[in-house]
């Protein structure tokens, strides 16, 4: 099958590795989607629409960004996604960009479910406070380590500098 995108050209796509989401995603009518991981794109992939080139979603797994995030799905959830009781899935995070990767978030509270084996997804609205819709991509310590810190005077020259 080809599907054409704004950001990667005409792509050829086999029609197995079709994403069904029924519902779509909220607030729009698109139902089938490929998952795109182009090269050094790190811990994000695409979640692009089969049938609208412009729509696509930066979305990363939620196990790359917010260990510990779980949560039960509903016994209507389980048969939409046609899971069984041993049924694996993944929790896709839809990502906002920004300019300064110290602010990229990621929305816990509207998980994408997808059951790759069936490869059919369903976006959950997740009630309560207990999750943001902006949680910060980075935790505290990535942070730090992805500012850029000032040599120590002298060490712009090779000189020993000790802590």
């Amino acid at each position: 099958m080809q599907v054409d995108t704004t950001r990667f050209g005409s792509l050829d796509i086999e029609d197995s590795k079709v994403i069904h989401m029924p519902e779509g995603m909220l607030g729009f009518a698109e139902k089938r989607f490929i998952l795109l991981t182009p090269p050094n794109l790190g811990p994000f992939c695409w979640l692009q629409a089969v049938d609208n080139p412009d729509l696509a979603f930066v979305v990363a797994d939620a196990k790359s960004c917010a260990p510990g995030y779980t949560f039960a799905l509903t016994a209507e959830e389980c048969r939409a996604l046609e899971l069984g009781e041993q049924s694996e899935v993944i929790f896709l995070l839809v990502v906002t960009m920004a300019s300064d990767p110290k602010e990229i978030t990621v929305n816990l509270r509207g998980p994408i479910v997808l059951n790759p084996e069936r490869l059919i997804a369903r976006q959950i609205v997740l009630e309560g406070e207990k999750y943001s819709t902006r949680h910060p991509f980075f935790d505290a310590a990535e942070k730090m380590n992805c500012t850029r810190q000032r040599p120590k005077r002298g060490a712009e020259k090779g000189a020993a500098v000790n802590g």
